[in-house]
């Protein structure tokens, strides 16, 4: 989290930005709370809590955060659907007044399309997760040329009188994007040709 958190420090003086910037959708997409957050920024701890309670707050937090354009949250039966659970069930759950199996825990991350650890994740992991991305996207903004190198692209041609960082920042975007895709899929690849070859 330090080399993160100073790396995120040096990046926002490199491109003249400060923390206030990213503030709301780091607690939107960690659910830690602004303090927690403001304070894991300025290099303070902060002390763990309960994993239950955690796990109980955060889904508060999703379904209180992801909203749609009227500002309400998703339907209490569209949840319970993909739960295959009852909507009075859901309702505590969504409420904070019930824990969510294993199961349920998994199944609301992938319905609001979070990462898997979105609910269990200490404050510190979840703010360095969420804080790397943007670090990435500094990093793009700062220098796409090398951020490109490092993600192995050693040219790109570009076309039309207007191409230049704006364009060569979405390549690195989109390149970085597709190792990410394929490093899921190569723990399981390699698994399964392991156990044909074994």
């Amino acid at each position: 989290m330090d080399r993160t958190r100073v790396r995120y420090r040096e990046l926002l003086a490199e491109c003249g930005l400060d923390t206030e910037t990213h503030i709301p959708g780091l607690v939107t997409n960690t659910g830690v709370s602004e303090p927690d957050v403001r304070a894991l920024l300025n290099g303070e701890h902060v002390p763990l809590d309960d994993p239950d309670d955690r796990v109980r707050r955060r889904v508060c937090h999703l379904y209180e955060s992801r909203t749609d354009l009227d500002g309400r949250p998703a339907d209490i039966r569209d949840i319970a659907a993909a739960l295959n659970a009852t909507p009075t069930w859901t309702k505590k759950i969504v409420a904070g007044q019930a824990n969510p199996s294993l199961t349920a825990g998994h199944v609301l991350c992938q319905y609001y399309g979070v990462p898997s650890d979105f609910l269990t994740a200490t404050p510190a992991d979840a703010l360095n997760r969420e804080l790397g991305k943007i670090v990435f996207d500094l990093e793009v903004k700062a220098d796409p040329e090398r951020i490109l190198a490092a993600l192995g692209v050693r040219h790109v041609a570009g076309r039309g009188p207007n191409w230049g960082g704006d364009h060569l920042g979405a390549v690195a975007h989109m390149v970085a994007g597709i190792r990410e895709s394929l490093a899921t899929v190569e723990e399981p690849l390699a698994r399964l040709e392991g156990g044909e070859g074994g």
